[in-house]
């Protein structure tokens, strides 16, 4: 009987318990993937002041999840749609 053949299936929980992770800090990546853009967009919204300026932490540029989440909550959504002109031809403008 070889190694694999004794290693039987661990007992699991019927229900594991997690509490909700916060998100602090995100990547470009994770920031792109919850604002659905892509990161030539999340950059040109730093730029023209629609998101927060990046820290860097590690070298990397995270983003302070509240921090975006209260710029967007000011109006600034509103801006960002304004500024698109693809948006702004199909609502006729």
């Amino acid at each position: 009987m070889g190694k694999q053949d004794r290693i039987g299936m661990t007992a699991l929980p019927e229900r594991v318990e997690a509490a909700p992770r916060v998100i602090a800090y995100v990547s470009i990546g994770l920031l792109c993937e919850l604002l659905d853009i892509s990161p030539s967009t999340a950059w040109d919204w730093v730029k023209r002041g629609h998101l927060p300026k990046p820290v860097k932490i590690g070298g990397t540029a995270r983003w302070k999840w509240a921090d975006v989440e209260k710029k967007l909550q000011t109006g600034d959504a509103n801006r960002i749609e304004d500024d698109d002109p693809i948006l702004r031809a199909s609502r006729g403008g």
